[in-house]
């Protein structure tokens, strides 16, 4: 039986990470594990029933080699839904770079995407 999905995804610097969530979406960091530098390598951030975990590229690396890249590039996007879809692209829009204003999709929803300090897409759907 399958309980939850939460994304680990990579980041250059988990710590930017973290308070690019917790200033413009209001996450809270609920675990983290600090490198040998004093920095964090690794945190979970959760709001409401959302957990997203961030991982240092480096140490991702050294758990899945596989994953060995330059740069980081993200290529998944996060589909968030909420109630307040209005509410939250005004609190957001001057805050952070917004890719897709809002609109009404092909499928009947209406959302609006925006990006995030390390380039990857959070859309917002009602």
């Amino acid at each position: 039986m399958l309980k939850s999905i939460t994304p680990n995804l990579m980041v250059e610097n988990v710590e930017e990470t973290v308070e690019f969530y917790e200033t413009n979406l209001g996450f809270s960091k609920v675990n983290s594990v600090q490198n040998i530098e004093g920095g964090l390598q690794f945190a979970i951030i959760a709001k409401d029933n959302l957990l997203i975990m961030f991982q240092e590229k480096n140490n991702f690396i050294l758990e899945y080699p596989v994953l060995n890249t330059q740069v980081v590039h993200p290529s998944i996007s996060l589909y968030i839904e909420t109630q307040d879809l209005h509410k939250i692209y005004e609190h957001l829009k001057e805050k952070v770079e917004i890719y897709h204003d809002i609109h009404t999709t092909f499928y009947g929803k209406n959302e609006f995407a925006i990006i995030d300090n390390n380039g990857y897409i959070l859309t917002f759907t009602e």
